[in-house]
């Protein structure tokens, strides 16, 4: 046997007419050198009749090769002679007996299928978000959809006005006077339209309020021609004033008094269908406030009651947009019982001396006690100063005991004017300037609860 393998590879010109089997071809693997081996084609039959023999090329030292069916190339090489095709070197060894077998590979889960595109792309940063992350159009919500429109962006973008409104008092105003050098409105004229813008408040139906205090003399009829006046040339609509003290009160004599009918008169007209019928008894002032006297005291059958309140007010509520009442000193009347039971805001009022402080300070109490709280919520205090000169009371810690009690900002401190001390009509152009400036923070107070949700 060595003997034939010795004449088949040493020697020259000898021919081998046959191909190696796999299982020769394993056996005869030799390693030549560190990393490298070659393989020995085994033995094959010889026939006798053929005396000449192919002897195989010498392998390389730096390939390895291995006999390659020739009908399954493993890539497009040139053909060595024998069938012998060039493979790269292999990290192991080579032949079907070391060939592991791989494991059959496991499909990737397909992606479920996209949704269809909507008509409607992302309007939210989130939902872009969301887009680029993911790959797909995020599906929107309906109300995200048609919540948000281009016009309603355009509310919140800044416009600078080319033009400012001058100043129409002080330095400033005397400043674009002479020398045409607009500055713009003055702090204190700007806090003056903030405190008109919230006057104006839309009062959704008729809003009334009730002005009160259980001493006499404190100023509650003034201070009703006063906060009317200011609201009527502010707002612009209809207020009524109603004269409901039943022990003969002069809100007619304060405001000017223009017609001699009564509240008595209003109530026993039954043919009451537009807004001149009721203009036919009331009276107006230079501010455009219109108000219901009372009936002559020294003429009047019965006192003013809570019926004669609630009919006079169920027919004004039609065409007033606000009802003042100016009612008595006692809150166990009926016609102050009358009054309570329909307003929404109020105005407690008391003189600046310890003796008006406690006053104010019992009708607070009652409310409380009788079941008013919520209508406390929504009151001011006036704290008014009928007579000249410096009060025996500390001021300001009057204040601060009244705050505890009413929300903050709705005590309110009014000065001492000659024009009201008068006691004639009320005229509004009339009163000093700080007496107007406290009456108008008393209406932007009471105006601030026209949207409650509290409201009789």
């Amino acid at each position: 046997m060595s003997a034939d393998y010795d004449r088949l590879f040493h020697a020259s010109g000898s021919s081998v007419d046959a191909m190696p089997t796999a299982d020769d071809a394993d056996r005869d693997v030799a390693v030549t050198g560190p990393g490298r081996s070659e393989v020995t084609p085994p033995a094959m039959p010889v026939d006798p009749n053929k005396t000449q023999a192919a002897a195989a090329p010498a392998p390389r030292q730096t390939e390895v090769t291995t006999q390659m069916p020739a009908a399954r190339p493993a890539a497009p090489q040139r053909p060595q002679p024998n069938g012998m095709m060039r493979t790269p070197k292999a990290t192991g060894p080579a032949g079907a007996r070391f060939e592991q077998q791989r494991p059959a590979p496991i499909p990737a889960p397909r992606p479920a299928p996209a949704p269809a595109p909507s008509q409607h792309f992302a309007e939210s940063p989130s939902d872009m978000d969301l887009v680029r992350r993911v790959g797909q159009p995020a599906q929107t919500s309906a109300a995200t959809i048609g919540n948000h429109r281009a016009i309603d962006a355009l509310s919140h973008v800044g416009v600078k006005s080319a033009v400012k409104m001058p100043s129409q008092r002080g330095w400033r105003h005397l400043l674009y006077l002479l020398t045409r050098i607009n500055l713009g409105l003055s702090p204190d004229e700007l806090y003056e339209m903030d405190l008109h813008t919230r006057i104006r408040r839309n009062a959704r139906d008729s809003y009334q309020i009730g002005v009160f205090g259980l001493k006499g003399g404190v100023g509650k009829t003034a201070i009703t021609v006063s906060l009317g006046s200011a609201l009527s040339k502010v707002r612009g609509d209809r207020i009524l004033a109603i004269d409901a003290d039943p022990d003969g009160g002069n809100l007619a004599d304060r405001a000017g008094r223009q017609s001699a009918a009564t509240i008595a008169d209003l109530l026993s007209d039954k043919e009451l269908a537009r807004y001149n019928d009721i203009r036919a008894y009331t009276s107006m002032n230079g501010s455009n406030l219109e108000v219901l006297s009372s009936d002559d005291y020294s003429a009047a059958r019965r006192e003013f009651n809570d019926e004669d309140w609630k009919e006079a007010t169920s027919i004004v509520s039609r065409y007033y947009n606000l009802v003042l009442a100016d009612c008595g000193a006692g809150l166990f009347q009926p016609a102050a019982r009358g009054v309570l039971s329909t307003v929404s805001g109020l105005v407690i009022v008391a003189s600046a001396s310890i003796d008006g402080a406690r006053q104010a300070a019992i009708t607070m109490d009652w409310l409380r006690q009788n079941g008013y709280q919520d209508l406390l919520g929504r009151s001011c205090v006036v704290i008014n100063h009928v007579v000249p000169g410096k009060p025996n009371i500390d001021i300001e810690d009057l204040v601060q005991q009244f705050e505890r009690h009413v929300p903050p900002g709705r005590v309110i401190v009014l000065p001492y004017d000659k024009h009201i001390a008068a006691g004639t009509e009320i005229q509004l152009d009339l009163l000093g300037k700080d007496f107007r400036r406290r009456v108008i923070e008393l209406a932007a107070a009471l105006s601030d609860d026209f949207d409650r949700l509290e409201r009789r």
